[in-house]
């Protein structure tokens, strides 16, 4: 499980411990969109930062308007490291049943991806 140190207004990836995924998703994210977080089971909406004044990207998220409020309260509540999800991100792909698919396609339908993709 990720973690995150709350320490500033933003959010920065170097502030991610744990789990360098959800770090490289977050930076690899497009300036200015929309992610959802649950930190320490509170859900807050950031957006990706623009980049900086030299035109790179910036690895950090601004919390959205409408949740400035909550995000304060957080930071306020919590010190230290608390936990990190993605809203709504993918599961994480096993790379034997992904080795497997290809040999069993005859379960790769629509049909089959609806009904058994969130088991």
């Amino acid at each position: 499980m990720a973690m995150m140190i709350l320490r500033d207004d933003a959010l920065w990836t170097g502030q991610i411990l744990g789990d360098p995924e959800v770090a490289s998703l977050i930076a690899s994210l497009p300036a200015g969109a929309p992610v959802t977080l649950r930190i320490a089971g509170t859900p807050i909406r950031f957006h990706k930062m623009e980049g900086g004044p030299d035109g790179r990207p910036l690895p950090g998220l601004t919390v959205d308007a409408a949740h400035a409020q909550a995000w304060a309260a957080l930071r306020q509540e919590h010190a230290g490291a608390v936990p990190l999800e993605i809203e709504g991100s993918p599961k994480r792909r096993d790379p034997y049943l992904e080795s497997l698919s290809a040999m069993l396609d005859e379960w790769n339908s629509p049909e089959d991806a609806e009904a058994f993709d969130d088991l």
